[in-house]
């Protein structure tokens, strides 16, 4: 049959069968929780990236795979993001999460912020980058923004990520939606790579606030997340300085 996310009891991860797929026990649900899928090629790197971020507060690991291939036919969870370390073929596993798991953000491990690269698996559905030699606060950090489904890169690579998207878009048809005041000094921070709180923090508002007003700017531009909606902005000079 179709295999499902879903908890088992503690210490008793499931391998299905013919696969390198695990479901992790569940863990403590009286504090939220980002459900953290791990994708290595390897078995020790798995285990060890199992180990450390299921240490961290706020995180608890769902699954660990081999291959993004292993998603395929299994159930989407809510409020997850997916720790992807290869050493090659990224955007091949990108852009095969994206369809096995079109709603989960994807934190990808690299080596280097090398623009034309980011700018590629951003395309692909990527949805955060973090360096290798970034500390694990800030990993953290980086997965439970990715579960929340922002876009996780420093702030002026994030703004020149997205431009060279743009400018390899310009031809794309582009909506014209009637946002309001509020909404476009939104998207304009949006589309300077900031997160829900520090945009919040800029305005002066809540955080909750802050994804009410990109409810209605995804509604109104007719998009599915947040990296489209700062490719948007970006292609209207939203999100210059």
């Amino acid at each position: 049959g179709v295999a499902h996310f879903h908890t088992v009891r503690r210490n008793q991860p499931i391998q299905l069968p013919n696969r390198s797929l695990f479901f992790m026990p569940s863990t403590d649900r009286s504090i939220p929780e980002t459900q953290i899928i791990i994708l290595a090629p390897h078995t020790l790197l798995r285990a060890a990236w199992q180990a450390l971020v299921g240490q961290q507060p706020g995180l608890a690991v769902l699954a660990t795979a081999s291959s993004s291939v292993e998603f395929e036919g299994v159930g989407e969870p809510e409020g997850a993001a997916i720790l992807l370390d290869v050493g090659s073929g990224q955007q091949t596993q990108v852009e095969n999460l994206v369809k096995a798991l079109p709603g989960v953000g994807i934190l990808v491990l690299v080596d280097d912020y090398d623009l034309a690269e980011i700018g590629r698996l951003l395309g692909a559905g990527a949805t955060g980058f973090l360096h290798r030699n970034a500390p694990i606060a800030e990993l953290a950090r980086g997965l439970i923004a990715t579960g929340r489904g922002e876009i996780v890169l420093p702030p002026e690579l994030a703004a020149r990520a997205l431009a060279a998207m743009a400018r390899g878009n310009l031809a794309d048809p582009l909506p014209e939606p009637n946002l309001t005041e509020r909404e476009l000094d939104v998207v304009r921070l949006l589309a300077r790579g900031l997160t829900n709180k520090d945009i919040a923090q800029d305005l002066f508002l809540s955080v909750r606030t802050i994804e009410a007003h990109l409810r209605s700017i995804f509604g109104k531009l007719g998009v599915a997340n947040r990296t489209e909606a700062a490719l948007w902005a970006v292609n209207r000079g939203l999100g210059e300085i």
